[in-house]
């Protein structure tokens, strides 16, 4: 069958469809109440509602944001303290022993330590940006 041949099919279909799905009747005086209904607001009033609805919006989603960028600095500022308290505790435990190992140069090698960590946490800080799939939750 070609599609001109259908064609008959589903203007006959479209036919008894039309019979048999009646559409429902709108409820008595529904035109009269909904031209009323649009009477009584008028276009600049509605505007003026659109309007500040769209602004006490943009208001609550500014809170929103100011409270978790306040949030954010302050998580960061705890972060902060806490990895240079860390950092220290490391420093005052390990450099006796680096001493011992390494002799004058181990301010170098705590030196190098320290740049290899910032690396390392930068890079995976970094990595996390890109969204790249974790390697290691591969394995």
């Amino acid at each position: 069958m070609s599609i001109d041949e259908f064609e008959p099919l589903d203007a006959a279909l479209d036919a008894a469809l039309a019979r048999v799905l009646i559409p429902p009747a709108p409820p008595d005086g529904f035109q009269i109440r909904l031209q009323a209904a649009l009477a009584r607001v008028p276009a600049g009033e509605e505007r003026a509602v659109s309007r500040a609805l769209a602004q006490r919006e943009q208001r609550q989603r500014m809170a929103e944001l100011d409270a978790d960028y306040l949030r954010l600095r302050r998580r960061t500022l705890g972060t902060l303290i806490g990895g240079a308290f860390a950092a220290g505790a490391a420093v005052a435990v390990a450099f006796p022993w680096l001493q011992a190992s390494f002799g004058p140069n181990a301010t170098y090698v705590l030196a190098g330590l320290g740049a290899v960590v910032g690396l390392g946490i930068g890079t995976a800080s970094w990595i996390g940006r890109l969204r790249l799939p974790n390697l290691l939750e591969r394995l």
